[in-house]
């Protein structure tokens, strides 16, 4: 009836004032380390979940214990130190940046890759180098345009002020060379927003066609001024420029003044941006204003460049403090060689752009100094390999080999590919990855598979991805034998079958696998060997996906998982079934996969005809079922009895070859033989095969802590489910549920972490067709569940109050789930059918609405209607009845609250 209850549970040692351990002889404190403590199959968190304690520090454990690596590096320690050693193209500590991720430059610096992925530092301003830690001090800036990466170089300034109505610049400056320095390059920009808005106010000076523009837009139009060419002869070039109102002014060396006035009325410049030197902050010309654009920045050197604007009556060096830039990158000094302190090896040349320096490598080498040797599958090479895009390429000692993604084949893995049995090559890495779902507490997997070879992995999970991974499940071959292996947390369960397998590759076998709590079986072709629960950890934690066939990477098994070295499987799988849940194994089941060819290279699999049909090739694209004598269509998925059958709309057909007829199971609020007629329900009736789903529209709006559900029921039947409050699609879901169980009354409720065994009560019987009044009422923790107005449970399920609220995701199932899921594997054996109702006269009941007399919480009855978001389906062929008159006739569907199943949920 109920479970008694103890006191706190201490570990290590207890306080000095406990009793008991003055009477104890020898009572020494415990010293040592404790990771996991679970009691009556609940994990407790030691630390988190404490109370109170004392003296407690970390236990002593190598980090690598934890470990925190990354991306299939390998953690490596000793007593004082520990660091990883991380595969190609990962950096960090913890190898948890790939390429330019982490960012390996310095100060800032923006981080590109070169075509071989090796990365290149676009240094900021003051401050040059491979990986920019060199300072170097800028008096002469000197500008490189933009580079091979699309950015320009540039130096960026506070806003300069006054200049909405007049203002003068001073500018000299060198060119790096005669052609790429005056086609098409900015100079300096300042706008209002620099977002490529028509209309925007700037002002901009750029060198175009080897003339000098000078543009502004005050609002209503660009104004350009355009100078003569200039004299390239000039080593030095000197611009003086400005704007009164409306009139802008350019003169450029000894070329003579030139002026142009705006059009419009308006007379002010308004602009809030930084003020850009050589550049812009982002790519040009994209994010410049019409009439700003141009497509390189300036390549140079800049002797001077000043500014006075309003009634300031001194030319000033733009910036705050005067001269100082905000940012800048790619900005060298002028004079400076970057390239004189680089030794780029093999051949390579240096490519300095002002401050950024980086080896432009030969053909065959890479690296930031070309000292590393480039293989066939780098982008580099040349030839460039033929791996279809998306297909990794894996060099050879002789060539290269690709990995094919699912759904291809082929060399090169350039040709589509239909998997309808699945065929796995151990020498060719082959494996299928899926989403994982919640096996913490059982774990149920049937599996068929054809094996070429004794060994390899046919399936794997584990807590995570690495040779110590903690919790695992894996199932293989070891010398032409199944094994079954498992660990929890303490100790590795190894099952192996008694006979071994045929390696021909001709014979289909069947694998039956699984672990309820540490207690494990494993049946080969029906031969079973089980291993008996023990005291130790009962749950397995895994968070990697379910693996079948094999592993990306190898090195990530678990070393205990195999009996040796670890290797992929050699054959064909056609079902993995775990938990009921088949993995569907083609390229749309699987999330992931490389090198899955098909077993027989058909389009014919097993189950492409369902329900035992024969399936043959006839051409290429098509294949062709020969169905048993019962079934029909073209993959034998029609029961003859179901050909021509006459259910109506939204009906389901269901054979019934004992009668060698059908069956019509009806949608909410129809009926009839064959579902034709519409109607209104006052009394559902349940036959075993139907159900009635739920969702509650106020969910959200719910004190989950607190839940009422009170209902009628009647039946002649000793087992069945009658409420099922959850989402019942993971053994872990929170639920309450109502049902009977040999007669009697049974109620199971989980808040979280199956806190609570069920309850069968049974001094209760709902037998005799007679209408009995069943309610819960859940506070927290506390549960009442009464019988015909008497109370025959009151007890606290947890009074340490861990889980407080039913969390049911607004799902209510009355009398079943839906076709074809199992009652049986849904509730986890708490019930093993639906309910149901034979045909007897029952004794006439008027019962009303129930209502809550107590409590300050709000009530709302359920209506099942289809407006109430019901949907139900059954396969019954005649209604309740209520003093020899049908009220509900044939199918359950429409339900008010009226008289059989009426909940109250709060």
């Amino acid at each position: 009836m109920s479970q008694g209850s103890f006191g706190p549970v201490y570990l290590g040692a207890a306080p000095v004032d406990i009793d008991i351990l003055q009477r104890m002889k020898n009572g020494q404190s415990y010293i040592g380390c404790i990771r996991e403590l679970q009691v009556n199959n609940n994990e407790l968190s030691i630390l988190e979940e404490a109370v109170r304690g004392k003296n407690i520090v970390n236990c002593d454990v190598s980090i690598c214990d934890y470990h925190p690596c990354k991306n299939g590096a390998t953690c490596v320690s000793d007593t004082e130190s520990w660091f990883c050693e991380c595969p190609r193209l990962y950096n960090g500590k913890l190898c948890q940046f790939s390429g330019c991720e982490g960012n390996p430059c310095g100060h800032g610096a923006t981080c590109m890759l070169k075509a071989s992925g090796d990365p290149v530092c676009l240094c900021p301003y003051g401050r040059t180098g491979v990986l920019c830690d060199d300072a170097v001090n800028i008096t002469l800036p000197h500008f490189s345009g933009m580079d091979e990466f699309g950015f320009t170089s540039f130096l960026a300034y506070s806003t300069i002020q006054n200049i909405s109505f007049s203002y003068e610049f001073r500018l000299k400056f060198t060119l790096a060379d005669r052609d790429s320095a005056t086609k098409d390059n900015l100079i300096f920009f300042t706008g209002q927003k620099g977002q490529g808005l028509k209309g925007d106010d700037f002002l901009v000076l750029g060198l175009r066609n080897g003339s000098v523009v000078y543009s502004f837009n005050l609002g209503s139009g660009t104004t350009v001024i355009l100078s003569e060419p200039l004299d390239l002869v000039l080593k030095v070039h000197v611009i003086h420029l400005g704007r009164s109102l409306k009139t802008g002014w350019l003169k450029v060396d000894n070329q003579r003044n030139k002026t142009s006035t705006s059009t419009g009325t308006l007379m002010g410049l308004n602009v809030f941006s930084q003020f850009y030197v050589g550049g812009y902050r982002e790519y040009t010309p994209e994010l410049l204003p019409n009439g700003a654009r141009f497509s390189d920045g300036f390549q140079g050197c800049i002797y001077e460049l000043k500014v006075r604007a309003g009634k300031d009556r001194v030319f000033r060096a733009p910036g705050i403090p005067e001269g100082h830039p905000n940012a800048g990158r790619s900005v060298g000094q002028c004079g400076d060689a970057p390239c004189s302190k680089m030794n780029c090896r093999n051949g390579g040349t240096c490519v300095e752009k002002a401050s950024t320096v980086y080896c432009r490598c030969a053909p065959s080498w890479k690296g930031a100094f070309c000292m590393e040797t480039v293989t066939v599958c780098d982008p580099e090479h040349k030839p460039p390999h033929q791996c279809a895009p998306g297909a990794p390429c894996i060099p050879l000692p002789e060539g290269y080999t690709c990995h094919c993604p699912l759904g291809t084949t082929g060399i090169h893995c350039k040709k589509a590919l239909n998997i309808s049995d699945s065929s796995f090559r151990s020498n060719e890495s082959s494996w299928m990855a899926f989403n994982p779902f919640n096996i913490r507490h059982k774990t149920h997997i049937r599996l068929q598979f054809l094996p070429r070879s004794p060994g390899g992995i046919l399936f794997y999970t584990a807590q995570q991805l690495s040779p110590r991974s903690g919790d695992f499940l894996s199932i293989g071959l070891v010398h032409g034998f199944v094994q079954l292996r498992y660990n929890l947390g303490d100790t590795t369960v190894v099952l192996q079958t008694v006979k071994g397998v045929d390696k021909s590759g001709r014979i289909w076998h069947l694998v039956e696998a699984g672990r309820i709590g540490n207690e494990g079986y494993l049946a080969l072709d029906g031969v079973n060997v089980t291993r008996l629960a023990s005291v130790g950890m009962t749950a397995l934690d895994t968070k990697t996906h379910f693996f079948v066939g094999g592993m990306p990477n190898l090195n990530d098994v678990n070393a205990m998982a195999v009996e040796h070295e670890p290797m992929g499987f050699d054959g064909c799988i056609r079902e993995v079934v775990i938990n009921d849940f088949e993995l569907e194994l083609t390229k749309k089941g699987a999330i992931d996969g490389n090198n899955v060819g098909d077993c027989d290279g058909t389009a014919c699999g097993y189950k492409t005809c369902e329900n035992r049909g024969n399936c043959s090739v006839v051409s290429a694209d098509t294949i062709s079922c020969t169905c048993p004598s019962l079934w029909a269509g073209n993959n034998c998925e029609i029961s003859v009895f179901c050909l021509n059958h006459q259910c109506k709309g939204a009906s389901v057909c269901i054979p019934d070859p004992a009668s060698a007829s059908y069956s019509c199971a009806c949608p909410l609020e129809y009926a009839g033989v064959h579902c034709q007629h519409q109607i209104t329900l006052s009394t559902a009736k349940f036959t075993g095969n139907s159900y009635a789903k739920y969702r509650d529209p106020l969910y959200l709006k719910r004190d989950l802590r607190f839940t009422s559900i009170s209902l009628n029921i009647t039946t002649s039947e000793a087992e069945g489910l009658v409420l099922w409050m959850g989402k019942a699609e993971d053994e872990d879901n929170d639920y309450l549920a109502i049902g009977i169980s040999n007669g009697h009354l049974k109620v199971a409720i989980n808040l979280g972490e199956r806190v609570a065994l069920p309850f069968t009560f049974h001094n209760t019987s709902l037998c005799c067709d007679r209408w009995h009044f069943v309610s819960i009422h859940q506070n927290q923790t506390a549960i009442i569940v009464q019988h015909n107005g008497e109370k025959i449970l009151f007890q606290d399920l947890d009074p340490q109050k861990r889980y407080v609220a039913l969390n049911y995701g607004g799902i209510c199932y009355f009398g079943g789930f839906e076709l074809p899921r199992k009652v049986k594997s849904i509730t986890a054996g708490l019930f093993t059918r639906g309910l149901e109702k034979t045909e007897h006269n029952h004794e006439r009941e008027k019962t009303g609405a129930v209502s809550q007399t107590s409590g300050s919480f709000e009530e709302q009855a359920l209506e099942l209607s289809k407006e109430g978001k019901m949907q139900a389906i059954s396969d019954s062929m005649s209604g309740c009845h209520q003093d020899g008159q049908i009220l509900v006739p044939r199918g359950l569907l429409d339900y008010r609250p009226r008289l059989l199943l009426l909940p109250l949920l709060i």
